[in-house]
């Protein structure tokens, strides 16, 4: 019998209610927890998808990922860090002069920014 009460039922895939919460388009919640300051830390992620290369096109191979973490507006009186596990790709063209790029979503934050753009409205 499954208990109602649980809201990630399945293993290895995304909780929409998680994902309706946290509120931001194309990421998905994988994990959530408060660390010993009192945050609450967020692990995103967005899902498995064809990438081709910024530069030249040609569809480029998944090479892992980079973790990065942002602040992000607070939820429920907490403050809030968002871990989001950006994906690496890798342009398969030797002739390419991008080699490996991450994955950016400027509505989630800017590239190489602290903050979520969300924390920035937030913040005025």
């Amino acid at each position: 019998m499954d208990d109602p009460t649980v809201c990630c039922r399945a293993s290895g895939s995304y909780c929409d209610r998680c994902d309706l919460i946290v509120g931001v388009d194309g990421l998905h919640v994988t994990a959530a927890e408060c660390d010993d300051r009192g945050r609450l830390v967020l692990s995103v992620e967005s899902e498995p998808t064809v990438m081709g290369c910024p530069a030249c096109g040609v569809v480029a191979r998944g090479h892992g990922r980079d973790v990065v973490e942002l602040v992000d507006a607070p939820a429920f009186g907490a403050p809030v860090r968002l871990r989001w596990r950006k994906r690496r790709w890798v342009c398969p063209d030797p002739g390419c002069p991008v080699g490996s790029f991450t994955e950016q979503d400027e509505t989630v934050a800017a590239p190489r920014a602290k903050l979520t753009s969300r924390a920035c409205r937030w913040a005025i």
